[in-house]
């Protein structure tokens, strides 16, 4: 018994029993008797009761779920980023490699070009590994050409140096034909060049010569080493001793390592090799002023550098590399000519 709590006494349990069947009663409930009560009597009594209310309670029931549902897919979603900000992954954009061109350009009037400071004009570029010394015997590779052009024929062979290594044999006599035969060459302008394969037979006259590929001290035997750096020559039969016949010598360094003037163009050195030294076989002397458009004459010594002299002043002006006797659409060419002296030489002059 609970302190302040009166007594349950029967009677005030059969009053209070009384008040519940008075109240079923005017709720309309049936009384209590053994069989359930129908699910739309139910639903009817319990509308009776409530009133509006028994509409309300299912609507703010499927509100507050609706609530619950959208605060927990929020949260679970927080961290996402929504649609429209999204951004698709970055991909580098792949930018095809420049096609690497076949011909590098020639050095220009550029000071600033190819290191002047550092490359001095005559001397060897680095390079691959090259012959230097041979046998001094001379071998006429096989092989024969047409007459070209109209003029004087110049007849030569092209020959090697016993012991030089290292250069494609068939390559070297096959540009120098190439070039022998080509427009801008010396073949067509006063002159016929034709190659022979061999001397027997043939009585070699005074414009025939040989074209050489040679070791580095050999060419410093029959070309000298006044100037002390590679170079290539002509000489002619009986200007020094042991030598029976026109040679033009091409020395191997030059022609596996060339020049700064063509750093970067090897092709175009040789080419300016053959043109030079044969130029001089077909009785050319040096020159020493650009051509009205800027391009050296190719007998000058572009070997050794590219200042341009006048009259045996040097002139300050650069001329532009060139490998032809007659490039295309050049004026002036081949250029003036005039007997080397000490002061219209272009060893020490630089580039």
């Amino acid at each position: 018994m609970t302190a302040g709590r009166p007594d349950d006494r029967p009677d005030d349990v059969a009053v209070a029993r009384a008040h519940v069947r008075n109240a079923r009663a005017s709720y309309g409930a049936a009384p209590q008797q053994g069989r359930a009560v129908p699910l739309g009597d139910r639903l009817r009594l319990f509308v009776r009761r409530y009133g509006w209310r028994a509409y309300a309670l299912p609507i703010l029931f499927l509100l507050t779920v609706a609530a619950l549902l959208t605060t927990s897919t929020s949260s679970s979603g927080g961290g996402q980023t929504p649609a429209a900000e999204k951004q698709a992954p970055f991909t580098p954009r792949q930018q095809t490699p420049p096609t690497a061109s076949s011909h590098i350009p020639l050095k220009g009037d550029d000071k600033g070009q190819i290191s002047n400071d550092v490359l001095k004009a005559a001397q060897l570029p680095a390079g691959a590994a090259y012959t230097k010394k041979g046998n001094g015997s001379f071998r006429v590779l096989p092989g024969s050409m047409a007459k070209v052009g109209r003029g004087t024929l110049y007849r030569y062979s092209i020959d090697v140096e016993g012991g030089v290594s290292g250069v494609d044999l068939d390559q070297f006599e096959s540009l120098v034909d190439k070039t022998m035969s080509d427009p801008r060459s010396w073949a067509g302008h006063g002159v016929a060049v034709q190659r022979v394969s061999s001397w027997k037979g043939i009585a070699q006259g005074a414009n025939d010569f040989h074209v050489t590929l040679t070791s580095a001290m050999t060419v410093r035997k029959y070309c000298g080493y006044d100037i002390p750096v590679e170079t290539s020559c002509f000489q002619g039969a009986g200007k020094v001793p042991g030598l029976s016949a026109n040679r033009v010598f091409f020395n191997i360094s030059r022609w596996v390592r060339g020049a700064p003037a063509y750093l970067g163009d090897l092709d175009a050195y040789r080419v300016y090799m053959i043109n030079h030294e044969n130029g001089h076989a077909l009785g050319h002397n040096h020159a020493h002023e650009c051509l009205p458009g800027g391009l050296a004459p190719v007998m000058m010594q572009q070997t050794f550098g590219l200042r341009a002299t006048k009259g045996g002043t040097a002139t300050g002006k650069l001329c532009a590399a060139n490998p032809w006797p007659y490039p295309t659409g050049a004026k002036g060419a081949p250029g003036s000519e005039q007997v080397d002296t000490a002061e219209n030489n272009e060893y020490g002059r630089g580039d």
